[in-house]
């Protein structure tokens, strides 16, 4: 308590010599607060435990703020899962499905509009989705990256997808799950198309606008790497790309 006295002493003497040179009023009555509370300590406690419990209140105000934005992430995370599903059921839901019936889907990576030997986090997540959703709604797919064989890395890493290949896809049976996305300012824009493999028509597309949310604008940076031979990334993500002959 001691050295709170002297602390307050000092700003009473500083605020002193200010309403001298200055005339502040504020100044002034900070003094007359430095000066009160040495004539009464207990005061001075009070004050001192309102002061700690005020900086506890603002450390928990950050915490929660933190939580909060959190639980905004998740929020976005959510609604980005719920438009993908929106894009399966505008390419699945188109009638008459009989036209689709024997085929088997393909998800590839949907790339960047602008430089369509480019794609991203957000390309590739695209991809695994509309594993997901498709296989949901009793439209097959075909993991088409298996290597064959399963490769266990110091006792770590179970892998069995491929980081690079070019893949033959001309088969009658295969339909490609492809599209582009353009990133602007405040949106991005997504477009898809269900494609027969054997000669490129379209059988089924779909779109959607997002709004950049933080989560769409990290996703949507595209990735450093060089395109080698069929459009294979020479480093970096696994990106499936589809050959076709």
């Amino acid at each position: 308590m001691e050295a709170g006295i002297q602390f307050l002493s000092t700003i009473h003497y500083y605020t002193l010599y200010s309403t001298r040179t200055e005339g502040s009023g504020s100044t002034l009555w900070v003094g007359f607060a430095a000066q009160y509370c040495m004539k009464r300590p207990v005061f001075f406690c009070c004050a001192l435990i309102l002061c700690l419990a005020l900086g506890a209140g603002f450390g928990c105000s950050s915490r929660v703020k933190s939580k909060s934005v959190r639980g905004q992430e998740y929020v976005n995370a959510v609604e980005l899962k719920l438009k993908f599903r929106e894009l399966a059921d505008q390419m699945l839901t188109t009638m008459p499905n009989a036209l689709l019936e024997g085929f088997i889907g393909m998800p590839t990576s949907f790339v960047d509009q602008n430089n369509t030997s480019r794609s991203s986090q957000l390309g590739r997540l695209i991809a695994e989705s509309m594993f997901y959703e498709f296989n949901q709604r009793g439209f097959p797919t075909r993991e088409y990256r298996l290597t064959g064989n399963i490769t266990v890395t110091g006792a770590k890493d179970d892998l069995v997808l491929i980081p690079n290949a070019s893949i033959r896809a001309n088969q009658k049976w295969a339909s490609l799950v492809l599209g582009t996305y353009l990133v602007d300012e405040d949106v991005t824009f997504i477009n898809a198309r269900l494609v027969r493999a054997s000669d490129g028509v379209v059988q089924r597309t779909a779109q959607l606008v997002l709004l950049n949310t933080p989560l769409i604008e990290r996703l949507a940076q595209s990735d450093s790497w060089v395109s080698g031979p069929y459009g294979q990334p020479t480093k970096g993500n696994v990106i499936p790309i589809i050959q076709q002959r």
